[in-house]
């Protein structure tokens, strides 16, 4: 499975939302992407679409943005990754009780393999939330310059 910039994008908007939730305060589209790197532009795009999708709202005017509708331990990476690129399966054999229309459908050895192999990205990007993430962020962090005092 490759994750796009797109979906990459996304995650780190959503992730950037999270760590600014306690605030309570809507955060700015360019604040978010200068944060995180990403081009205005597409970060737009992005947004609207994860508006659309009932994941964040947006609050015109002043102190306007963006916020999260969910608290980040009820989003998961996967529910974002799959908003974003579709089905996770890496093949379309891959796709439990779909038929995928191959001809080797239920005789080939690899769709066993393929299952798997979604079972387990599921099991991982379904099982991390964006409090793990945000708490795992947050641990990585260098400590910041005025944290450290010279006697």
């Amino acid at each position: 499975m490759k994750i796009s910039y797109k979906t990459d994008y996304a995650l780190k908007a959503i992730l950037d939302l999270a760590v600014q939730s306690d605030s309570g305060k809507a955060v700015s589209i360019t604040d978010i992407a200068g944060r995180q790197d990403i081009p205005v532009p597409f970060l737009e795009q992005i947004m609207l679409l994860l508006k659309k999708a009932g994941v964040v709202q947006s609050k015109t005017g002043k102190g306007g943005g963006f916020f999260l509708l969910k608290k980040p331990e009820e989003i998961t990476v996967g529910e974002i990754v799959r908003l974003i690129e579709g089905p996770i399966e890496p093949i379309a054999c891959g796709v439990r009780g779909v038929p995928s229309g191959c001809a080797e459908e239920g005789r080939c050895a690899f769709q066993e393999v393929w299952l798997k192999v979604a079972d387990a990205v599921s099991d991982v990007v379904d099982n991390a939330t964006f409090a793990d993430i945000m708490r795992r962020t947050l641990e990585l962090r260098p400590p910041h310059a005025e944290d450290h005092y010279i006697i």
